[in-house]
């Protein structure tokens, strides 16, 4: 207004026609001098929000940059596994001294060894204790085949004879109970496999058939009643007998 003021003063001598030309310029230049001065002010503003959403996207930026970061995290959720706590190691599988093999039960790695001799079931279970162990029982149907293949072997190329017996730790209380094992460690009796005609009763004059053994025999071994070779029978428990390989079976934990 005060450069108006002075443009006015300055022409106050000139003629109308003059006058409103240069009214009519003032005007027009003053149009121009708003309209730019609007310009610069709206680029100031855009400038200003560019910086603000420079610095808006460059601070989210940074936030996604820790999103990237959070995936590195899920790297976590690998090891979770849907929040499953980990497993634990898998335990080492237990072992049995030389000369004693391992066979597998449901509590764990159970060792049987054969040894030789004319013992009665108390005599057998003595030398068992001794060697740290107890007659053993038979759990399964793999275990009876691997003791019949140890007590074979043991008989074939440690003795001369071709067929005999096997004593187990397995009893019953009178000839009207079941069997079961007495090694503490067998889950049952189901690796007994009875022969023919067994289990009998035996007779009051000899005794009465409460212990368990197996057969044992080889080509060339001569048949003995209806017995046959890995098969079980039952005897008295307080007997032995002579004519054949005797043996029994001990059994430990393994380690």
């Amino acid at each position: 207004m005060i450069v108006r003021g002075k443009i006015m003063v300055f022409v106050s001598g000139f003629s109308d026609s003059t006058l409103l030309s240069m009214r009519l310029f003032i005007l027009v230049w003053i149009c121009v001098v708003s309209v730019t001065s609007i310009v610069f002010d709206d680029d100031s503003h855009s400038s200003s929000s560019s910086d603000e959403s420079s610095y808006s996207s460059g601070h989210h930026g940074g936030h996604g940059s820790h999103g990237h970061h959070g995936n590195h995290g899920n790297h976590g959720n690998h090891g979770n596994h849907g929040g499953r706590p980990p497993r634990p190691p898998p335990r080492p599988t237990s072992k049995c001294e030389d000369g004693w093999t391992r066979v597998k039960r449901q509590g764990g790695g159970w060792c049987v060894k054969i040894f030789e001799g004319q013992t009665n079931q108390p005599q057998s279970e003595a030398i068992c204790n001794s060697n740290g162990a107890t007659l053993s029982g038979v759990e399964s149907q793999e275990e009876r085949q691997t003791v019949a293949e140890l007590g074979r072997t043991y008989m074939t190329t440690r003795t001369a004879w071709k067929q005999g017996s096997l004593r187990f730790g397995i009893q019953r209380g009178d000839v009207n109970s079941p069997f079961f094992a007495t090694d503490g460690f067998s889950n049952g009796v189901a690796g007994i496999t009875w022969t023919g005609g067994e289990p009998r009763t035996g007779e009051p004059r000899f005794g009465w058939y409460t212990c368990v053994l197996m057969w044992l025999q080889v080509p060339g071994g001569g048949p003995v009643e209806q017995r046959r070779d890995a098969e079980f029978f039952s005897k008295v428990c307080h007997q032995t007998w002579s004519g054949a390989f005797r043996g029994f079976v001990c059994g430990k934990k393994a380690k």
